[in-house]
């Protein structure tokens, strides 16, 4: 593979005047953005439907997109909504933070009012395999028609074939992101009951988390069924590459989630209020990449191999050949360094921070003052680290370190090119309140200087290429 490097910004986190990122035009203004700038990649985080809790690793499906990301333009140029219709959908939303509640209930509304007008079905041919279980799940929900969930996910599908021909024209890679966990009340929940560990009565014996660690002495909880892999395995890990093979169709490289959950999971009885009462149990192993490599050919993703890593963890991502995650905040935390830009094997993917993590500079200003000392020296920086914004110095020469290292792929997350604080973070773990509300505003993407990650892109060997494979 060759050496190159993207950003991660949610499509959520685009400006744009309907109170959330949709796939419209600013979206292939990012790709402009991010072709000038000598990127190579564009990551976000999962795009299927979310349910009401708004994160996006805890979705309705597995499968459907989520109906907020399409573009209300798009309606109008169906001929499906007036031009006062369009300008009500998006009057006086808030262009720094998405409102969830009401921008959901303002989408589903207009997209109801474009169902009812249609005069001939323009989605009848459009069947993947998941759509009926997932628009009989909805028609139960909300009252609504299955046809109308069908139209909807038509237009998902729709708008995002022509932002990923886009990104293709300019040689733009999307990466996608599989979260390891399904939430209780998905349509595969529902539909697929014997996939996950269930109890007589429906209930859940055992949820998905973390065990305790430095940053969460409590553990976390995060409330997923877990996975009965061995009725997954009796069935040839059917539901994995139906999943796998659904999200490469839409993106040309794919993060997996929480791979250390492949190896061993925490498992955490359900009448446990925290993590610290989980254990560590079996997971499926390298048989189930197998079953998916054999199903779909070479696999175009690469390993979020975080957290407490252990033997088994590291043999099963070199039994896959997978690449896995550095991330430089963690860099100055970890005992064996793994996380210092020399240390990273050329085979990885390397982040200044994930979307877990704070940004850069508050990240610079929250460290105890002899780790920051220790993380100047490292860096050779003697200037004035406090300054952000795009032109941040601080900023930069991290971002040149990672450039510099020997991974291949580095991801730099678009509040750290714009020299934000930690105030624009996208999430905090463990907290329920607040996150994956941040957005970009308009003019902001302008300010940065696209002519430095250029030359950066090109002095550091990050150039473009016709092929992008993370397989060796």
């Amino acid at each position: 593979m060759n050496r190159s490097a993207g950003v991660l910004m949610p499509l959520t986190m685009l400006h744009g005047p309907f109170g959330i990122g949709v796939m419209g035009a600013e979206a292939m203004d990012f790709i402009d953005f991010l072709h000038k700038s000598g990127f190579q990649a564009w990551q976000m985080l999962p795009v299927e439907h979310i349910g009401d809790c708004f994160s996006p690793y805890k979705a309705r499906s597995a499968f459907a997109g989520e109906p907020m990301l399409i573009d209300p333009r798009g309606l109008f140029e169906l001929g499906l909504i007036s031009e006062t219709e369009l300008a009500e959908r998006g009057a006086g939303l808030c262009a720094d933070a998405v409102d969830y509640p009401l921008v959901r209930e303002r989408q589903w509304a207009l997209l109801r009012i474009a169902f009812s007008r249609l005069h001939d079905q323009p989605y009848a041919d459009f069947q993947p395999f998941w759509l009926e279980e997932y628009a009989r799940y909805m028609s139960a929900l909300t009252g609504d028609e299955t046809a109308f969930f069908q139209f909807v996910q038509w237009l998902f599908d729709l708008q995002w074939r022509t932002l990923k021909s886009y990104a293709a024209e300019r040689d733009i890679a999307l990466i996608g992101d599989i979260p390891i966990y399904v939430s209780e009340d998905s349509v595969e929940v529902q539909s697929h009951p014997a996939l996950f560990e269930r109890n007589p009565d429906g209930t859940l014996p055992a949820v998905g988390g973390a065990p305790p660690d430095y940053f969460n002495p409590d553990g976390q909880r995060w409330g997923n069924p877990v996975y009965n892999w061995e009725q997954m395995q009796a069935d040839g890990y059917q539901w994995w590459i139906k999943r796998l093979g659904e999200t490469l169709s839409r993106f040309d490289l794919v993060r997996l989630d929480h791979f250390r959950g492949f190896d061993r999971y925490w498992r955490i009885p359900a009448d446990c209020s925290d993590g610290k009462g989980g254990q560590w149990t079996k997971g499926p192993g390298m048989e189930l990449f197998a079953a998916l490599e054999e199903a779909l050919g070479s696999l175009p993703v690469f390993a979020e191999d975080l957290g407490t890593i252990d033997a088994g963890v590291e043999t099963l991502l070199t039994e896959t050949g997978f690449p896995g995650v550095r991330v430089l905040q963690f860099g100055f935390d970890d005992e064996d360094g793994r996380h210092l830009p020399h240390n990273y094997p050329p085979h990885s993917v390397a982040y200044t921070g994930t979307h877990d993590n704070t940004t850069l500079l508050a990240w610079m200003f929250e460290m105890r003052p002899q780790e920051r000392e220790k993380a100047l020296f490292y860096l050779g920086f003697t200037g004035d680290w406090t300054v952000g914004g795009t032109d941040s110095p601080i900023n930069r020469a991290w971002i040149r370190a990672l450039y510099m290292s020997p991974a291949t792929l580095v991801i730099v997350p678009i509040q750290d090119l714009l020299g934000y604080g930690a105030d624009t973070r996208t999430n905090i773990p463990g907290t329920a309140e607040g996150n994956w509300r941040f957005r970009v505003r308009g003019g902001a993407l302008e300010q940065i200087d696209s002519g430095f990650y250029a030359a950066l892109s090109r002095i550091s060997g990050r150039g473009r290429s016709d092929e992008y494979t993370m397989k060796e």
